[in-house]
């Protein structure tokens, strides 16, 4: 991902054009396939069978999770604002 990053800037400043790079974290919603992996898809599936919630490690780590609909929300607002400064992370609250 960030070797990604960093060749879409340096395409930027090569070609003069002006570019954004959102950072998208997990994400939720309508449609999900329930056998995916995905720590949601996986709740939502132990839900629906009854089962306990399995949560992996210590239980001490984090995750955020965004929405789809406001992530495509996000990614429009990024496209259209008139400047951006950086990565912009959607879905996490840093």
């Amino acid at each position: 991902k960030r070797v990604a990053e960093t060749l879409i800037r340096d395409y930027s400043r090569q070609e003069g054009i002006d570019v954004r790079v959102v950072r998208i974290f997990n994400t939720y919603g309508p449609r999900m396939a329930l056998n995916d992996g995905r720590v949601v898809s996986n709740f939502v599936s132990q839900a629906i069978r009854g089962e306990n919630l399995t949560i992996e490690g210590t239980g001490n780590q984090t995750r955020s999770f965004c929405y789809v609909d406001d992530l495509v929300e996000g990614i429009m607002r990024t496209m259209a604002a008139e400047r951006v400064d950086g990565p912009v992370n959607l879905g996490n609250p840093r």
